[in-house]
């Protein structure tokens, strides 16, 4: 397969600020974790009012892959598994946060959650991000 080069845009769909029909979520990093607060619209909705569950994993990805790139200068998602705790409404102010572990060859351990207003977890992830080739 040949290997694709990694160029951020502002197009992401999930930080982009290029992106019309992104989310455009504002991070905000520190160290090993970034955190961020947004809300959802009807337009990213499965049943009525409630959050479709792929949106919530795209922003779960987004955590861990995005700071794994950030902090260890190239990263692609490897795996994810999420769990789906509690439906996230649609207008409620949500708050993800995402983590990564140190490198461990070419892996990055990271998890992420998704909180409601309440402060109840809605969705949380585990996963390994990938250090890109030559980085």
């Amino acid at each position: 397969m040949k290997s694709v080069e990694l160029i951020d845009d502002s197009h992401c769909f999930v930080c982009g600020t290029d992106n019309p029909a992104g989310l455009k979520i504002d991070w905000k990093t520190s160290d090993n974790v970034t955190e961020a607060n947004f809300s959802l619209t009807k337009a990213h909705q499965g049943w009525k009012d409630v959050v479709h569950g792929g949106i919530l994993a795209t922003v779960l990805d987004e955590a861990m892959t995005r700071l794994a790139w950030q902090k260890f200068v190239g990263a692609v998602t490897a795996e994810m598994t999420v769990r789906y705790l509690k439906p996230a409404r649609v207008g409620d102010r949500l708050s993800v946060r995402g983590e990564v572990d140190n490198l461990k060859g070419r892996l990055i351990p990271a998890r992420a959650e998704i909180r409601d207003s309440a402060g109840d977890i809605v969705a949380s992830a585990t996963g390994k991000a990938l250090k890109a080739k030559g980085q």
